[in-house]
């Protein structure tokens, strides 16, 4: 290579140093000082708070900004009221163009669940459906009842099937029995006399007595009864045995 070929190479390598660094003046001048003197001349709003408005007094804030309001969907929801914003995109405080569409979610308020069928059942398992049916239990009263055994649901406030909010409370009166009901007593392992006995004494009555084998017990031993021991039962109520052979 002769010093003429050097000479030409070292001018082309600074034309393009020159010709890359006017480029990057040129962009410079475009991103810091041309765009920003077209885009300082557009109106730019602060975008103002319209969480927990309705959808028509948020719409009414928005489009006097100069804004545009554009619901994005419907939740269900246990804080905010039907109809009302749940919340807003952008939110409050952004610096938007004027114009710009600000997206809300609309509350359709609390889920509506149906009510189970609890008139009945047990306290304990009445919590347990209301429960799993998203609902809660309210108040408890307890009345006198001919009819309903005690500890047992009798009536609910809430009718079944009822679509109800989700979290509400259902109220219930729980049976106290008769005034007379007591727990049926256990004959298992009595004689058939003495079981007769304490039927008696407990204020029931004796009523059918059945035989039958078995190589467990002597004979004339209870080995079963109706109602169960434990159960609770109105006075006079009869009690029937199962004795051995």
């Amino acid at each position: 290579m002769g010093l003429t070929d050097l000479n030409r190479g070292w001018r082309l390598l600074i034309v393009f140093i020159v010709y890359f660094t006017l480029l990057y003046v040129v962009y410079l001048l475009v991103d810091r000082v041309i765009l920003p003197e077209i885009t300082s001349g557009e109106a730019t709003i602060s975008v103002p708070n319209v969480s927990g408005k309705s959808l028509d007094a948020a719409k009414l804030t928005i489009e006097s900004k100069g804004l545009k309001i554009e619901v994005a969907k419907e939740v269900y929801s246990v804080d905010v009221r039907t109809g009302q914003i749940v919340n807003q995109l952008p939110a409050s405080g952004s610096i938007v163009k004027k114009g710009r569409s600000i997206y809300v979610t609309v509350s359709k308020g609390k889920e509506l669940v149906p009510v189970p069928y609890i008139t009945g059942l047990l306290l304990r398992t009445a919590k347990i459906n209301l429960m799993k049916a998203g609902l809660d239990i309210g108040d408890v009263t307890y009345d006198y009842s001919e009819s309903i055994g005690k500890d047992t649901i009798i009536s609910q406030s809430i009718s079944p099937t009822t679509k109800v909010p989700y979290g509400e409370h259902v109220s219930v009166v729980i049976s106290k029995g008769t005034d007379d009901q007591s727990k049926i007593p256990s004959l298992i392992g009595l004689s058939a006399a003495d079981a007769k006995l304490l039927i008696e004494e407990s204020g029931f009555v004796l009523g059918t007595t059945e035989y039958k084998s078995d190589a467990t017990y002597l004979p004339d031993v209870v080995v079963g009864q109706f109602p169960h021991p434990g159960d609770i039962a109105a006075g006079a109520t009869v009690v029937n045995i199962t004795i051995t052979k």
